[in-house]
């Protein structure tokens, strides 16, 4: 017979295991030289699955509100990937399964954004796209996608619903990275060779400005309230802090040598960011502007806050892992082994 104290004990534990299951944390890795997306559980900093079938996986964004993954790829496409419009996937690789001719070659200059069912752990379409795809984002109301292109100076922007290419839109040459803020109204477009931002009207899908960077911009992450757009500057080793409301740059931080991954502090008055030439990870504080620098080594990479866990994922770009950072006393947790490069991380909590 189970008490009433039994059967108190099992509701509180129920509840603990239900609680925990909304508040699970699951990060995604593209790992380009494996042709896969790794799925790490954010809570045990464990592998617990692999999402195979891609090339070259590069950026990556996930859109939590219907379990999409959107993985771009850094190399160009070839006849036996690009699946024609309106053939499913499962209908494409039946086609070359029964296919005697097995050559694959490029496609002119296209690449394809991979849509993945997360839940399912497939590609479910391959999109073509003009130019080799790096960075993505996804709308908050998962209704479009953005990549980047580096190659020919535009991004892609994917109907999510339609799964496929809506628009095409030229930025400035060598986009590279792409934020799109909260309110879903406007994404944000780094411009490598122009030292400039783009700012994109997502309800006509246009430039609206363009803002003044420093050298060679990259990677950005926005500030807690949004106001604020940090951004790095590879070729002038510091990150730029440009306000959303009138595009002025109100302070520069100077970081290590080679800077490349770059996120925000849980209480958001901290910057992370990796120098993947000078093996070390600079936290800057963003209201004093003073800054520490933490041996890290070799090539820290791309880098993910796990929000609500005071820790960071940062990825070597030379060997087969992920550190896992605490983010006060920047001390490794822990390492996570992969098989290859972690390239741009995508969280999604539930």
């Amino acid at each position: 017979m189970i008490t009433l104290s039994r059967k108190l004990a099992v509701a509180i534990a129920t509840l603990g295991l239900m609680g925990q299951a909304i508040a699970a944390t699951t990060i995604y890795v593209p790992i380009g030289s494996a042709n896969e997306v790794l799925i790490i559980d954010g809570d045990s900093d464990q592998v617990v699955g692999r999402i195979g079938d891609l090339t070259n996986a590069h950026g990556l964004a996930a859109s939590s509100r219907d379990g999409f993954l959107v993985a771009g790829s850094m190399s160009l496409a070839t006849s036996e990937q690009v699946i024609p419009e309106g053939m499913s996937e499962d209908e494409h690789n039946a086609h070359h399964a029964n296919s005697k001719n097995t050559n694959s070659q490029t496609v002119g200059n296209t690449s394809y954004i991979s849509i993945i069912d997360a839940d399912a752990k497939r590609v479910i379409r391959r999109i073509e796209v003009d130019g080799i795809s790096h960075h993505s984002a996804v709308t908050p109301d998962g209704r479009y996608a953005v990549s980047t292109h580096t190659t020919t100076g535009n991004v892609s922007i994917i109907d999510m619903q339609k799964k496929s290419l809506f628009r095409t839109i030229a930025t400035g040459p060598v986009p590279n990275y792409v934020l799109i803020s909260s309110d879903g109204k406007f994404a944000y477009v780094s411009n490598s060779g122009n030292g400039t931002v783009s700012e994109i009207a997502i309800d006509q899908w246009s430039v609206r400005r363009n803002f003044k960077a420093g050298t060679t911009p990259e990677h950005m992450v926005f500030s807690q309230d949004g106001k604020t757009l940090y951004v790095i500057n590879v070729g002038d080793n510091s990150v730029s802090a440009i306000s959303i409301a009138d595009g002025e740059s109100i302070n520069t931080y100077l970081v290590g040598n080679g800077p490349h991954g770059i996120d925000i502090s849980d209480d958001g008055k901290r910057l992370f960011v990796s120098n993947k030439k000078g093996n070390d990870l600079t936290l800057v504080d963003i209201e004093s502007g003073t800054s520490s620098t933490r041996s890290l080594g070799p090539a820290p990479y791309h880098i993910k806050s796990i929000r609500g866990t005071g820790k960071l994922y940062v990825s070597s770009r030379a060997q087969p892992w992920i550190w896992v950072i605490d983010q006060n006393s920047l001390d490794i947790i822990s390492k996570i082994s992969i098989k290859g490069e972690g390239h741009q991380m995508a969280l999604v909590q539930n």
